[in-house]
């Protein structure tokens, strides 16, 4: 149970948080693929977003992190998010964020209306190459997938920030996060995946046209952000 407190910090199963919220110790894959803007539409439908899209395609991210210390503890997280606009606004809406801890899950779902659920994870990120192995907590299978990239490593810690879009009732969620990424490798084309049936994620993918092979990867062997409250804004 997550508690909004009168200064503006949450009280999240107990434990105290407050603004902003710091992760300092991750590491992290993706992989980018281009989807056909009308496929991923209905996705987003009613959510006051709409999808960047170029050529009729638009970005869609599959991300791997492993949470190794931060105010939201360790744990395994699982991304499918969107390139999005609102409002003038460009950032990434994620549409299923799939954690192993309900300590992070309540947190997010109540301080950034991310969409956290609990699910088993099997990660494994180590340098140019990342595992992941994906079930609900029933035991369904989601996703299975293998990611690579090329084996130069960039040898300096990139800054980075963005605006995180999240949907909640009459509103949008506007969230900022600032970051730093190092340990950066790119590749072209470097994952396979495979989708289990019957669960709502994997359906998702299927429909939108995974699996498929993506138009880049990325991993990263340090990731650290801080993630700012979140202010809400009319559709």
């Amino acid at each position: 149970m997550a508690t909004l407190l009168d200064d503006g910090s949450w009280d999240v199963q107990g434990r105290r948080l407050q603004f902003p919220v710091r992760i300092t110790a991750a590491t992290a894959a993706f992989a980018t693929y281009l989807v056909r803007t009308a496929r991923a539409g209905s996705l987003v439908s009613g959510t006051g977003l709409e999808l960047v899209s170029v050529a009729g395609r638009t970005p869609l991210f599959l991300g791997f992190v492993t949470y190794r210390a931060g105010d939201l503890d360790s744990y395994h997280e699982v991304a499918v998010a969107f390139l999005a606009r609102h409002r003038g606004r460009v950032g990434p809406y994620i549409h299923q964020l799939p954690v192993t801890q309900t300590f992070t899950m309540e947190a997010g779902r109540a301080l950034w209306g991310l969409p956290k659920w609990l699910a088993r994870a099997e990660l494994d990120i180590t340098g140019r190459d990342a595992t992941c192995h994906l079930t609900d907590d029933a035991d369904r299978h989601v996703l299975t997938a293998a990611l690579r990239t090329l084996p130069w490593r960039i040898p300096l810690t990139i800054p980075g920030a963005l605006t995180a879009l999240a949907p909640r009732g009459d509103t949008v969620l506007i969230s900022r996060v600032r970051a730093k990424v190092g340990g950066i490798r790119f590749g072209v084309r470097g994952a396979t995946a495979v989708l289990g049936s019957g669960h709502p994620m994997a359906d998702e993918l299927r429909a939108v046209g995974l699996p498929r092979r993506p138009v880049a990867t990325l991993t990263a062997e340090h990731l650290e952000f801080d993630m700012a409250a979140a202010v809400a804004v009319p559709r």
